[in-house]
């Protein structure tokens, strides 16, 4: 019986093994398509799903032209390689799911060179074995034309986008001045070209360098500090976007030659003419197709399935932010310059996730008892993943963002020089506390310990206060107690599940984790209590002082919690909300700064941060560590300026 069953599924496989894998391959290929850009504005998810699809499209059309090798040469059958090799071109919409996939563009190369020399094996057995009677048709020579070029685009977009070779685009350093207008009808920019360098041209020297001159910050530092918060955040948006099309679509690539609309002809137009020409002289009835019904519909879907997914990446790309990167360099005058305009139309499309991922130390450490078995089973599910105790907020332009806009912008104001500069984004809370004399006790939980021990620190007083404090409702101009919890979530979801963001915790912060994970369970048994709520109560109510804090010891980050929220509870008006939320800006703020822009580059693919959308905020408003300082450097704006 079971031998029975195996022969029938080998003969099944045998049958149907090609024809369904190319099936699936032409799905995948729309499933790309259409849904590539999801993992940009909603990330989660779909960063996970695009990136199985994304490996099964390169996966499957190479495993299906091998089974094409093994069959018997038939015309169709080279017809179909000819169409895989296309599809190992992939859709627009992305060439690369991350930036290791672009520094080994020669392993891609190598691979689809491979696969070319395999499909042109096929034509030329083919031409054997017929001796010479038949030749395969003009559809067949014009869509391996197409696949090569597609092959071709997709090896140069992961040249053009691998670091060492990005940092040489001087093509997208166009000279611009990007204006944001919002009204209720849409949101524009313009881009007035010969007054400053574009803030495109900015994150470009910020992840490859070089350093930027103290002439361009002064500049770049001015025209910000005149927007205001929803135009900067715009801005943000636009440059972050175009950082992902540059870096993981073959959107931008006709604005890497010298002619926008020569780009879009030769890569786009062009390609579309030739699968439409292939469609047309396809005839089934010729002697050297011999179709069946369904292999003859395969056919023509593979071919209305190319031309389709042309039209839909040529809508990408005119609907796509990338068209600010095809204002053409070089071929304009100095005065013809100064006097041109560029109105562009962003367009309402959401360019990032917009959410901000939460997790809470005390949630996610909510130890029962050992007794419990099923709840033991649980402990051990959260210690292999945080996933149960995760969630996300939505960003609120009105609430959050304006209160982080507003404090860096405070920072910017006192930042006149780059050395003052650099010397504030040294602040990780210590610099609010400096501001405010009263609370200047509190810098302890900042200088004396490492930024670890201090962020677990104030987020575990954060969500102790938050439990306990004031449960009013939120003023209508700012809820800084929701502002606290918020980024105090934010930040410890970052050094649980994003620690290469967090470039500044020690080597040792897992240990740190760890030892507070024990004396948080300690406590838990001493005290009885039964969840989060009753925890957070009970540290609240216990003083340093009290037997139950005392038994953890002095360097417990439970001990520094229990002080500080002791500490901030003191006082005739209640808790310092305001206070608490500036201190965690300042602590993202420093976290910002210190992350790596390759780090940073990697998360517009992923839905987005909050924290990279600081880091740039930053630099912009001319806080940051990769100003030029030199006083001899040259800068050729400043002095055309001057």
């Amino acid at each position: 019986m079971a031998h029975s069953v195996v022969e029938s599924t080998q003969k099944l496989w045998d049958t149907w093994n090609i024809i369904t894998l190319v099936i699936l391959s032409l799905l995948l290929q729309f499933f790309l398509c259409l849904f590539a850009p999801l993992r940009k504005q909603r990330g989660g998810k779909w960063v996970v799903i695009i990136w199985l699809a994304y490996l099964l499209a390169d996966w499957v059309p190479t495993f299906t032209i091998g089974l094409i090798l093994q069959a018997e040469s038939s015309t169709i059958l080279v017809f179909w390689a000819t169409f895989l090799l296309l599809h190992l071109g992939g859709p627009d919409q992305i060439t690369s799911s991350s930036l290791e996939d672009n520094e080994l563009w020669v392993r891609y190369a190598l691979g689809y060179m491979f696969q070319l020399a395999l499909t042109l094996y096929l034509f030329m057995r083919l031409l054997t074995d017929q001796k010479g009677q038949e030749t395969p048709g003009l559809p067949i020579f014009v869509v391996l034309y197409v696949g090569v070029a597609k092959c071709g685009e997709r090896i140069y977009a992961f040249y053009q986008a691998s670091f060492d070779r990005y940092g040489e685009h001087q093509h997208y350093l166009f000279r611009g001045k990007i204006e944001v207008t919002n009204d209720e009808s849409e949101r524009s920019c313009n881009y007035t070209l010969g007054e400053e360098l574009s803030p495109y041209g900015t994150i470009k020297s910020l992840l490859v360098g070089p350093l930027l001159s103290p002439g361009r910050r002064k500049r770049m530092r001015a025209a910000f500090l005149r927007k205001g918060s929803t135009d900067i955040l715009l801005m943000l948006e636009i440059e972050l976007s175009l950082l992902y099309e540059v870096l993981h679509t073959k959107l931008p690539l006709p604005g890497s030659i010298p002619s926008w609309r020569c780009g879009l002809i030769l890569y786009r137009f062009l390609c579309l003419v030739l699968l439409w020409t292939a469609l047309t002289t396809f005839r089934p009835s010729a002697e050297n197709y011999v179709l069946g019904m369904f292999e003859l519909w395969l056919t023509y879907g593979l071919l209305i399935g190319a031309i389709t997914m042309d039209i839909i990446s040529i809508g990408f790309l005119i609907l796509s932010d990338c068209k600010f990167l095809c204002i053409p360099p070089g071929n304009l005058s100095v005065g013809e310059v100064k006097a041109t305009t560029w109105k562009l139309k962003c367009g309402k499309g959401r360019r990032w996730s917009k959410t901000i991922p939460q997790c809470n130390f005390i949630t996610h450490n909510d130890y029962p008892k050992p007794s419990n078995y099923v709840a033991s089973i649980q402990t051990i599910l959260k210690a292999i993943g945080v996933f149960q105790c995760l969630s996300s907020q939505n960003l609120r332009e009105d609430r959050e963002w304006r209160f982080i806009f507003e404090e860096v912008r405070k920072k910017a104001l006192q930042a006149e020089t780059v050395e003052m500069g650099k010397k504030i984004c040294l602040k990780r809370g210590d610099g609010i506390l400096d501001t405010h004399e009263e609370y200047r006790h509190l810098r302890w939980s900042i200088k004396e310990l490492d930024y670890t021990k201090s962020l677990l620190t104030w987020h575990i007083a954060t969500e102790v206060c938050f439990q306990n404090g004031d449960q009013r409702p939120a003023s209508f101009i700012m809820d800084y107690r929701g502002i606290s919890k918020l980024v105090s979530d934010y930040m410890f979801y970052l050094l649980q599940m994003e620690p290469a963001m967090m470039a500044t915790v020690s080597t040792d912060w897992r240990d740190v984790r760890r030892e507070a994970c024990r004396d948080l369970e300690y406590f838990c048994r001493t005290q009885s209590v039964a969840d989060k709520i009753d925890l957070s109560r009970a540290i609240f109510a216990e003083g340093p002082e009290s037997p139950s804090v005392r038994r953890l010891g002095e360097k417990s980050v439970l001990v520094y919690a229990n002080k500080l929220a002791d500490q901030l509870k003191i006082g005739a008006n209640g808790l310092p909300w305001e206070l608490m939320s500036q201190v965690w800006v300042e602590i993202m703020c420093y976290a910002a700064i210190n992350c790596r822009p390759n780090v940073h580059a990697q998360q517009p693919s992923k839905g987005g941060q909050l924290l990279t959308f600081v880091w740039l905020l930053m630099n912009h408003f001319g806080l940051g560590t990769q100003f030029e300082t030199d006083k001899r450097a040259v800068d050729d704006d400043e002095e055309t300026s001057v």
